[in-house]
């Protein structure tokens, strides 16, 4: 009898301790049910953040604006790049990749090398240059018709080149420079899809297949380097600023954005005109730059980019 009642307790202790032993299972498990639906529940959050966070701000603003610019280009038979940078947003936008005859808007590369190296005391502004007779060529400028052999400092060399777009001036400029520097200025500063391989109204390079190009790509992330003072130093690129304040051309932005105030370069050949630089107003300022080619009618063709620079206007001013 004793040894039954001790086999019974025994067998109740057993059973007393098995479902104390299960009901710990069933609430860690609980526990770790909990845990893992919390973690799906929560496992969007830092992704849906991180996508909030990184989302280009005025992607749809682009978006639109793309649209609109893309109508305005098939009204005309000429080909276009464009690049814009607003304030507002992160990211620019950028219509069209590839290379193209950069006519005079090259100008600009031979300025900022300029400037580099003044900054780094490897060019002196005020030196001054004789421009030989044989150095002379025609086209844009007003050197050429200058009798004797003038001498410039490279300062007023650069102004130049820049306000008047004077070839005789950027091709004294490049023999004073050298076309290995600026080359790279371009390199270094990643205008990749930028070419400097002639000098202006060099026909039989022209004919050897040897031409300068750049893309809207490229011109656009000077002139924003040069609006955010990153391209060679605060002091210097308010100089250039000032300088490409004086652009004589004033057929296409300017005449589009007439309360504007505009530091911009412009080019032209037969079949290509470009304008780009940096429009200021309404208390800021953004990056434009209109590219074309394959024009078939200058008219036309500088009418759709002024109907483009005052679309863009129109999103800065939103």
């Amino acid at each position: 009898m004793r040894k039954g009642k001790i086999l019974w307790t025994i067998s109740l202790l057993l059973a007393f301790w098995g479902m104390i032993a299960a009901g710990c299972g069933l609430l860690g498990e609980n526990k770790k049910a909990q845990e893992g639906m919390a973690s799906v529940a929560t496992a969007g959050t830092p992704q849906e953040v991180q996508e909030t966070e990184h989302k280009p701000a005025g992607r749809e603003q682009r978006l639109q604006l793309e649209s609109s610019l893309r109508e305005l280009m098939d009204k005309d038979s000429a080909k276009y790049q464009v690049y814009v940078f607003l304030p507002q947003w992160d990211e620019p936008l950028i219509m069209g990749e590839e290379p193209q005859s950069s006519a005079s808007i090259i100008k600009i590369f031979i300025l900022g090398t300029a400037y580099e190296l003044a900054e780094r005391g490897q060019l002196n502004l005020n030196q001054q240059v004789t421009v030989h007779q044989a150095d002379m060529v025609g086209g844009a400028g007003v050197i050429n018709g200058r009798s004797g052999e003038p001498v410039y400092t490279v300062r007023n060399l650069l102004e130049l080149m820049i306000t008047e777009s004077d070839n005789t001036a950027t091709n004294v400029l490049m023999d004073t420079i050298g076309i290995e520097r600026i080359q790279r200025f371009m390199k270094v500063h990643g205008f990749q899809n930028s070419v400097l391989q002639r000098k202006m109204m060099d026909f039989e390079a022209l004919r050897a297949g040897r031409d300068n190009f750049t893309t809207a790509g490229d011109v656009g992330k000077f002139f924003r380097l040069l609006r955010e003072h990153k391209l060679v130093s605060e002091a210097a690129d308010s100089e250039m600023i000032s300088i490409l304040f004086g652009q004589t051309d004033r057929e296409c932005f300017p005449q589009a954005l007439p309360d504007a105030r505009i530091a911009h370069k412009t080019g032209e050949l037969s079949g290509v005109y470009h304008d780009a630089g940096i429009v200021y107003e309404a208390n800021d300022s953004y990056v434009l730059c209109i590219m074309s080619t394959d024009s078939r009618g200058r008219g036309n063709t500088l009418s759709t980019m002024r109907d483009m620079a005052k679309t863009v206007d129109s999103v800065f001013r939103q």
